[in-house]
């Protein structure tokens, strides 16, 4: 049988997974842009928060109900799925038991006969079991991975709001996300207030000179 990663425990790890490719470009990027921003503002205007989103997802209550959800949804398929394998199980044993039969050349043809067409039955049974547990299995791999996908981005989008929220309350300009090598889609820069884009500027600065 095909081994799928959403049915162990391991591949579920404490929080919701979120992989992303490496961001190095998109931090260098964004902290060029915050310095740059930096430099144009005096010391005595600049209030910088810190947060480490990574941290966030390790001790928000909500993740946790979202990732209780999706072991509960994958229990109920289990118990489901454990099923269909014991009779798949038991087709296996009754095909072994008559394949033995059928081996005993003094039986007489007409009871061989019979068997045979028993076989064949039960092989047909098997392969219709085995294909269902199949494609549920990949049915509820596709299934999981969306409801992985959607809870992430409710989680990320409440941590935004709130971010935001508190940042403005509380009077800072800029908010960076911290825990460096975060698996989460938050950019370095998860606020900021009274910004100028500076993206045409550095794409003209990129662009002088140069030659294909």
């Amino acid at each position: 049988m095909t081994s799928f990663f959403w049915l162990s425990d391991k591949y579920i790890p404490r929080k919701l997974p979120i992989t992303m490719p490496n961001a190095s470009a998109k931090t260098i990027c964004a902290l060029t842009a915050f310095a740059l921003a930096l430099c144009q503002a005096s010391a005595n205007e600049i209030k910088v928060a810190s947060v480490n989103i990574d941290k966030i997802l390790l001790h928000y209550q909500a993740a946790d109900q979202e990732l209780s959800r999706l072991k509960s949804a994958r229990d109920r398929y289990l118990k489901e799925r454990n099923t269909r394998q014991k009779k798949i199980n038991g087709f296996a044993i009754e095909l072994k038991e008559l394949q033995a039969k059928i081996k005993n050349k003094a039986m007489p043809r007409a009871e061989r006969n019979n068997l045979l067409k028993q076989r064949e039955n039960l092989i047909a049974e098997y392969q219709t079991l085995t294909g269902e547990v199949r494609q549920g299995d990949d049915d509820q791999t596709k299934i999981t991975k969306q409801k992985i996908t959607s809870a992430t981005l409710r989680i990320l989008n409440q941590c935004q709001l709130s971010i935001s929220e508190y940042a403005k309350t509380h009077g800072y300009q800029w908010v960076i996300e911290t825990s460096g090598n975060t698996t989460s889609r938050v950019s370095p820069l998860v606020y900021a207030r009274h910004t100028v884009d500076i993206t045409d500027n550095i794409l003209d600065l990129l662009n002088e000179g140069y030659t294909p």
